[in-house]
């Protein structure tokens, strides 16, 4: 596919700016760049819905870089690696999220100032070949991804606590008045919940160890949980030391897990890769938590798993079809904490993040200070 440009506008001898793969965070600083075009403000709209977009907000962050209508840009890669590098040629920037960087693309890309990744790790950069040729790199950490997961330690915390029940006992005056006599004033537990829990000192299994995956166990340790994980290539030991967790296999880590939280990428692989199969093998009396796509769980066999007593509770902020019908079953455990797929907050917040982003590449264009760097631009041969 070629690089569109505004005709009459943006000349071959502006900055071009790869966008080296395509999802919607993509598609998004593609409008930010160049309005609409390839990227339509009806879509923009629907992206945003039900929350209003304002289309002058989203390509805000490009105007205050200095970037809007001011750069060629390449389409968004969908196909192979072959077609990536054909696209790198006379690259200045290249953008991504997911995929590979390799020595090849960066060798091709001759005048190629910054790799700007959006997420806190270089994750498919060779990072000795960009190091080599001088190109900077620069890794943003995502607040939308930080703010899933607190989602996530939320929803245990609130199955643990039987946060929605009591806030409802209290709303509703729910108490046996012949059992409490308040002392004082005071009334511990008025409802008289049993089964009140926490997560310090309980063992926390990560199923999908990525961005979010790390998030979550970097925050269960603060609250002085065991962390365990399982993914499909295991961390170099260093990491694990590092991130203070332990690998276990998938049978193992639901065998021994208090609590399984899930951030597995949503594949044909990992299609309902909680089944009845999946919940029979957690801890009896464990919680479930899903902050990542309602297709990895099938949602009849978690019904079953919560019925029977197999499992405490659940927090699902992660539907099978969103949006959950009201009549669903889930809906009418007490043990089940549910959210409508809010945990990243605001996509509103995806702007804050696009806003740094641009604003490094028109730094990197311009010889300045990136932010979040791995490798900073002072370090160009």
């Amino acid at each position: 596919m070629s690089d569109r440009q505004h005709p009459g506008t943006v000349p071959e001898t502006v900055p071009k700016i790869v966008l080296a793969d395509d999802d919607h965070t993509i598609k998004l600083i593609r409008y930010a760049l160049e309005g609409e075009g390839e990227v339509s403000a009806e879509w923009v709209r629907a992206y945003f819905s039900p929350e209003p977009a304002d289309l002058a907000a989203v390509r805000e962050p490009a105007r205050l870089a200095g970037l809007a209508d001011r750069c060629r840009v390449a389409a968004g890669h969908t196909g192979s690696a072959e077609e990536l590098l054909a696209r790198v040629a006379g690259a200045a920037v290249i953008i991504y999220r997911r995929g590979t960087l390799s020595r090849a693309v960066i060798a091709k890309a001759k005048g190629l100032r910054l790799i700007q990744r959006l997420g806190a790790r270089p994750e498919g950069i060779d990072m000795e070949a960009a190091r080599a040729a001088g190109v900077a790199v620069s890794c943003i950490p995502r607040r939308t991804l930080a703010y899933t997961a607190e989602h996530a330690l939320l929803l245990m915390l609130a199955v643990a606590k039987r946060l929605v029940e009591g806030d409802a006992a209290v709303r509703a005056g729910t108490y046996d008045r012949a059992l409490v006599q308040p002392i004082n004033n005071v009334a511990y537990n008025w409802p008289g919940f049993s089964a009140l829990g926490g997560l310090s000192g309980e063992t926390l299994g990560i199923v999908g160890l990525g961005e979010v995956g790390v998030l979550v166990a970097q925050r269960a340790a603060s609250f002085g949980m065991r962390v365990l994980y399982t993914k499909r290539t295991r961390l170099p030991a260093e990491q694990e030391a590092a991130l203070n967790v332990s690998y276990r296999s998938l049978p193992e880590l639901l065998a021994e897990s208090d609590y399984v939280s899930l951030h597995a990428t949503a594949t044909a692989e990992t299609e309902s890769l909680f089944n009845r199969k999946t919940f029979a093998m957690m801890k009896p009396g464990s919680v479930f938590v899903n902050t990542s796509r309602g297709r990895l769980v099938d949602e009849a066999a978690l019904l079953e798993a919560l019925s029977s007593g197999r499992l405490r509770g659940a927090g699902l902020d992660n539907h099978r079809i969103e949006p959950r019908a009201a009549e669903d079953p889930l809906n009418r455990l007490s043990n089940v904490v549910l959210t409508p797929h809010n945990a990243g907050g605001s996509r509103l917040g995806l702007l804050r993040e696009i806003t740094v982003l641009l604003a490094n590449c028109s730094a990197a264009l311009r010889g300045g200070e990136i932010q979040h760097a791995f490798l900073p631009l002072s370090q160009r041969r």
